[in-house]
Parts: structure tokens; sequence; C-alpha cells
């Protein structure tokens, strides 16, 4: 019995120890958790995070009214500020935890330390849950914070404890996904500074372009039952998140098992129950990355080491022997700005004209569509606009995201002191900055709005009494966009200017640029469909999603298109009134942080370098 059971209790104990290292007592893990509790960015993002859910909260309280007659109005205004508040906190997490989890693809690497870790004891399992959950375990925690303010609204009723688990389980999944991906393009090898910036903006393009396609009709089941807007569930919803957070939070309804007779088992159950769809796809999904990313951490050693078809690739690449010249350039007055509009051309170039010619092959089809009369006239506002939100938003992160290595590239590059020997003055240097990548991001919404002109010309040939979009409106929302996106450029310039990495300027910028313009958005949707005709048209274009909402489809300003043709003269005068305040009022706003990053430049150089 002694002999038997040592052996026994040998493996227990081995077996419990490798699970403890496995994950609670991972070295990546404890190293990494015990390091980043104590950074004050850390302590300032979560106060940052509790204070956002708090002011959304807030805000839907005060929005309400403050006075309730009855139990059931109270539990209605409870019902609506878990409503707003899950999907804060969802767009957070989609927002945090690529954040969090975009530096697994580089920093390795970057600091040269993967080679160094591959030398440990630590077995590949090891490394890959290490890596992923020192990356998550601040989103998670996160997560817990925010717990007791969406216990708060159960207490009038109206909210269920079932609600608030699905609205948690869709952000936890979520946050699981991206990092379970992030982590398995770090282990593949081809994580480079250009990969985070995809891996952001595959993440918005997927996230908008999903949520627009379930607004569309023709996506709606057939069985779901109707809200009382009309609006049906679409089939996308088990496959997204906001999506599939309508239906925990009620917004939209969705189809029992009996009103889903005639789809396949699996079909049925994920159009019943989305958000438990949702979930168990990711899920299933992020187990299989992290499988699959166990085979490529000891590849990833031969990560620097040329390959076969790149020896190959680089023969034919090779210029004859001989002189080499090439075309002269015209450059810019301001050669700053030319270098840096051309040389982000050419280094991104393949995405650039991707989102360019997307957008406007996008915008062709819905003008034919209506050419066609498969798009009806009332319809084809909601689609341009739904399109320039997509562009919009793309625009913005590639904006950003470029304005965030302006200067860091120039310090790792060691550049920088090249730079500061010359004549240039840090009012030119950072006036040619800030042209030249709004030079580079303004093309990029120039198919949409071109060929929105174009249908507003047509659309007021054919309805000049009552137009479905105003004439003006291309002229004024592109104005508004160059501004907006003028904005993002001086935010990640800031970013750039006091920041030593690319990595830490990338992640604050997009992160603050996407934080304001998400709230703000939040916010001014709620307060424009609450005022709504001609005061709602005035408050559109002090955010940008609002502006082009309510800038190219007017009519749903009003309730009926009755009210709109009664009111729409009042209305244009507003919006055209609030567009000029609105640009009045951001143009000083870029002024003034531009003369303020003018006015630190030289000190915040200096304390950098040290000199």
């Amino acid at each position: 019995m002694n002999t038997a059971g040592v052996p026994a209790n040998t493996f227990t104990r081995r077996l419990w120890l490798s699970l403890w290292h496995l994950l609670p007592g991972n070295p990546i893990l404890v190293r990494v958790v015990n390091g980043s509790s104590r950074r004050v960015r850390h302590l300032w993002l979560r106060v940052i995070y509790l204070s956002s859910l708090l002011a959304v909260v807030l805000f839907s309280l005060l929005s309400s009214g403050g006075q309730h007659s009855s139990l059931t109005d109270l539990a209605k205004s409870a019902s609506q500020t878990f409503a707003w508040a899950s999907t804060a906190q969802l767009m957070l997490m989609c927002f945090l935890a690529p954040v969090f989890t975009a530096s697994a693809i580089t920093q390795e690497r970057d600091a040269q330390t993967f080679n160094i870790l591959l030398s440990t004891p630590l077995s590949n399992a090891q490394i890959v849950l290490g890596s992923l959950m020192s990356r998550l375990y601040f989103v998670i925690m996160l997560l817990v914070a925010g717990l007791p303010i969406f216990l708060m609204t159960m207490v009038y009723g109206g909210v269920t404890t079932r609600q608030i688990i699905e609205s948690f389980a869709l952000s936890g999944s979520t946050a699981i996904l991206t990092g379970a991906l992030a982590i398995f393009i770090a282990m593949v090898g081809v994580g480079t500074r250009r990969t985070i910036f995809s891996f952001y903006l595959l993440i918005a393009l997927y996230l908008l372009t999903f949520y627009l396609l379930g607004q569309w009709s023709k996506t709606w089941v057939d069985g779901s039952p109707p809200n009382v807007a009309g609006t049906k569930m679409s089939w996308l919803a088990p496959l997204h998140p906001f999506l599939a957070l309508e239906v925990a939070i009620n917004r939209v309804h969705a189809p029992t098992l009996a009103q889903l007779g005639d789809h396949g088992s699996i079909a049925r159950s994920a159009l019943a129950y989305p958000s438990a769809a949702f979930v168990s796809w990711t899920t299933l999904t992020s187990l299989a990355l992290i499988s699959f990313s166990l085979f490529f951490v000891r590849r990833g050693a031969k990560s620097g080491e040329s390959k076969f078809w790149t020896s190959l690739v680089s023969r034919f690449r090779r210029k004859s022997q001989g002189e080499r010249t090439r075309t002269p350039r015209n450059v810019w007055s301001n050669p700053v700005a030319w270098r840096e509009a051309k040389t982000r051309i050419a280094g991104g170039a393949f995405t650039r004209w991707a989102v360019i010619l997307a957008g406007f092959g996008a915008a062709i089809d819905i003008l034919l569509s209506y050419a066609r009369g498969t798009l009806p006239l009332a319809e084809a506002p909601y689609w341009f606009a739904g399109l320039i939100v997509v562009q919009f938003a793309l625009a913005m992160l590639i904006a950003t995201n470029t304005a965030a290595t302006a200067m860091t590239k120039e310090k790792e590059g060691k550049t920088m002191d090249l730079l500061l020997t010359t004549p240039l003055t840090s009012k030119y240097i950072l006036w040619g900055k800030l042209r030249g990548i709004v030079s580079f991001a303004a093309p990029l919404l120039a198919g949409p709005l071109g060929v929105l002109t174009l249908f507003v010309i047509i659309a007021t040939v054919k309805s000049p009494q009552t137009p479905p979009v105003w004439l003006e409106a291309p002229i004024t929302l592109s104005a508004l966009i160059l501004i907006y996106t003028a904005i993002a450029c001086v935010v990640g310039l800031r970013f750039s200017l006091i920041s030593r990495t690319n990595m830490v300027a990338v992640m604050s910028s997009v992160g603050v640029m996407v934080l304001l313009c998400g709230l703000a958005s939040m916010i001014g949707f709620a307060i424009v469909q609450a005022s709504s005709g001609e005061f709602g048209a005035f408050l559109a274009p002090f955010t940008p999603f609002t502006a082009i909402k309510f800038l190219v489809d007017p009519g749903s300003l009003f309730g009926t298109p009755k009210d709109f043709a009664e009111g729409a003269g009042m209305a244009r005068t507003a919006a055209l009134t609030g567009s000029i305040a609105a640009l009045l009022l951001y143009a000083f706003m870029v002024w003034r942080w531009y003369t303020g990053l003018v006015r630190d430049f030289d000190m915040t150089i200096r304390k950098q370098t040290g000199h």
C-alpha cells in the first residue's frame, strides 16, 4: 500500500505543480502583473475607464428626466441606463483589448528578448499562456472593477442577472479573442509595426461593417419579432458583439426555436440565443488560435534568417550593374511636409489605395443601385452615411497612427539630431509634419464624398422641392472631416513628441481618439435624437459621426417624411449655422494645440536627448 501510494502522490503533486506554473504561477504572468500594477499609467487608465462608465450612467439618468411617477418608470429608466452602460463597456473593451494585446505582436522582438525567453526552461504552453494572460489580466480586472456600477442598475428592477452575465460574457469573450489573435500573430513571426496598425484596422473594419449590415432589412431574420421601431434581429447577431448585445438588453428581440423551424439545428440555436452563440464560437476560436500558436513558439527563433522564397525574390529585385538614376522630384515649399506625405504614401501605398478604391467602388455601387431603381431614394442617404462612417473611421485610425509615429520614427531612426542641426525651426518642422500627414490622409474619403456630390446633384434635379440631401452638405461635410482629421493628427503629434517609442505613442494616441470619438458620438447621438428637428440639426456637426449621419441623412432628424418636408428649411439653416460654428471652434482648438506643440518642442526634445 505504501509503495503504491508514493508514485500516485508524486504524480498528483507534479501534475498540480505543472498546472500551477502553467497559469497562476506562470513566471511571465507574475512578472508582468507585478510590474504593470505599479505603473501610474495603468492607474490613470483604470480611473478613466471607471469615470467613463460613471459618466455614461449619470448622463443616462439625467436624460431620463430624474422624476418618475411609478416604479414602472423607475424600472424603465434603470433598463435604459443599463443598456447605455453595457454598450459603453463593450465599446471600451473593443478598444482596450487590442491596445493591451497588440504589444504582444512586437514587444519581445523589438526589445531583442524573444531568443532569451526561448533559452529559459519555460515550455511552449507557458510562454503562450503567460504572454496572453499577462495582457488580458488588466482588461479582465477592469471588467471586475466595473461590476458594482452595473449592480446599481438592479435596484429598481428592469435589469436581470442574466442580462448582466450576458453583457460581461460578450465583453470578456471579445477581449479573449482579440488577445488570442494577437498572440497567434506574434508567435507565427509576422509581427511588425505595420502589423499592429493592420490589427487595429481590421478590428475596426469588422465591427463597423458588420454592424451597418445588421441594420439592413435584407439581413433580418424572417421569424424574428420586430421591436417598437420595426427593427428585427439580423442573422449576423451571433457573429457580432454589438448586435448580440442589442438582443441581450432587449433592444431587439430574438426569435424562438419554434419560429425557426425551417433552419438547421445549429442555426436555430445560434439565432435563438445569439449571445451564447457568440461566446461559444469566440471561445472555441481562441482555443484553436492558442493551440496553433504552440507549434510556432520555437520556430520564431529563426525569424531573422532568410528563407528560400525571400532569397529568390530578392535576386529578381536586384538592379543591373552600372549607373543608377531616377527622375527628379518636385519638392513642396515645405520640404518636411513633402517628405512626410510622400514617404507615407510610398510606405503604405497598398493599404491607402485599398481603402480609397474600396470606398469609391462601394459608393459607385450605391449610386448605380439608385439609378437602376433597386435602392429607393429615401434609403440611399442612409447607405451613403454608413459608407462614409466606415471610411471616416478608417481614415481617422490611419491619420492617428501616422501622426503618432511622425516624431518617434525620427527618434528611433536616430535622425532627430540631424533634423535639429538644420536651419529649420520647431514651428517649421511641426507645421510640415501636420500638413504632410493631413495631405496623406485627406484623399481617403475623396471617393465617397465625390460620388455623394454626384448623387446630391441628381437627387436635387429630380426632387428640387424636398431633396433627400441638401446641396451644400458634401461641402460642409468635407470641411468638417478635414478639421476632424487635423484634430487626430495634432493628438497623434502630441503623443509622438512626448513618447520615446512608436508603440507607446500609437497605443496612447489611438486610444485617446477612439475613446473621445466613441463617447462623444454616444452622447451626441443621444442629444441629437432627443432634440431632433432644427435644434438637433444645429448640434449634429459638433461630433464626427453625428455630423456624417445627419448631414448626409437629414430626414432621420424628423419622425415622418411630412415633418421633414415642413421643417427642412429651418433645419437646413440650423445645420449650416452649426457646421460653421463647429468649424470655427475646432479650428481654434487645432491652432491652440499646434501652438502648444511649438512651445513645448525644444524643452521636450532636450529632456529626451539629455541636452
